[in-house]
C-alpha cells in the first residue's frame, strides 16, 4: 500500500467516482474536489482517494485521511457502535472503534484489545493529496464492521442517527475534518467471472448545497489482487 497509482492496471477494475468534501457533513465550505476509486475483492475493500487541496488551506505533513461507519445494534436507534480507519503521511495506519462524538479510540486499547486490521498511506505531490487504503469486509474483530457482498452500508438518510458512512481529510492543523457522507453497495462474485462495475446514484430532490452528500456507490468486485496482503 503505497497511497498511489504505482501501476496503469492497478486500479483498471475499480469503479470510480467524484465527491465533494466539505465541512458541516459536507454542506459548508471549504469544498473539496475529490476522485475516488472502489473495489473488492470478496474479502477485502480497496479505496484510493485523489483530493484538490485548495490553495488558501495549506497542505501540511500532518494532514489525514479516514473512513469511519457508525451503526446501531438495536434498531431505530441512534448509533452505538463505531469504526474507523485513519490514514497517515508519516507513520502507520489505525484502526480505531469507541467513537464518542469528540476522539476514537485505537481497537489495540480497547477492553478487551482488537487487532489493526488497516493498511494504507498518503502522500501530498504538490498538487494532490493522495491516500489508498484497504481492510478486510469481516476481520472477525469484535470492534470492526461486519459486511459482506451484495451488502449495503450508510444508507442511513439526514434524518437518522445510525449507519452513517463518512471519508474524507482531516486538517490536523485547523482541528476540523473536511467530510462527506456516502454509501456503498458491496458487488457479489459475477456468474461470468468478469468484473463488474456499478453506478453513482444520488437521491431525488437533492438539494443543490448537498449534492454531493447521500451518493451511492456500487463497489466493483475485482478477481486479481494487484498486490500482496501484508
Amino acid at each position: 500500500m503505497d497511497g498511489k497509482i504505482t501501476t496503469d492496471y492497478e486500479w483498471s477494475d475499480a469503479s470510480t467516482y467524484i465527491i465533494t468534501l466539505g465541512l458541516n457533513d459536507g454542506m459548508s465550505p471549504p469544498y473539496l474536489r475529490t476522485k475516488i476509486w472502489v473495489k473488492n475483492d470478496q474479502e477485502n475493500l480497496y479505496i484510493l482517494m485523489k483530493t484538490a487541496y485548495l490553495d488558501k488551506i495549506p497542505a501540511d505533513k500532518e494532514d489525514q485521511a479516514f473512513l469511519y461507519y457508525l451503526w446501531s445494534t438495536v434498531a431505530e436507534k441512534d448509533w452505538d457502535q463505531s469504526d474507523a480507519a485513519w490514514l497517515y503521511q508519516l507513520g502507520s495506519p489505525r484502526d480505531l472503534t469507541n467513537y464518542d462524538g469528540n476522539a476514537w479510540q485505537q481497537d489495540i486499547d480497547a477492553t478487551p484489545p482488537g487487532d489493526n486490521n488497516v493498511q494504507g498511506r498518503g502522500y501530498h505531490d504538490t498538487t494532490f493529496y493522495w491516500f489508498e487504503v484497504v481492510r478486510p469486509l469481516d476481520s472477525g474483530d469484535p470492534w470492526d464492521w461486519s459486511v459482506a457482498p451484495d451488502d449495503t452500508v450508510g444508507a442511513g438518510n439526514m434524518e437518522q442517527t445510525s449507519d452513517l458512512l463518512y471519508i474524507g481529510l482531516h486538517d490536523d492543523s485547523e482541528g476540523h475534518s473536511i467530510e462527506t457522507r456516502i454509501t456503498l453497495t458491496f458487488a457479489k462474485q459475477p456468474d461470468d467471472n468478469h468484473p463488474v462495475g456499478g453506478t453513482l446514484e444520488e437521491p431525488d430532490k437533492t438539494p443543490l448545497l448537498a449534492a454531493a452528500i447521500g451518493l451511492t456507490l456500487v463497489v466493483a468486485y475485482t478477481y486479481t489482487l494487484t498486490r500482496p496482503r501484508k
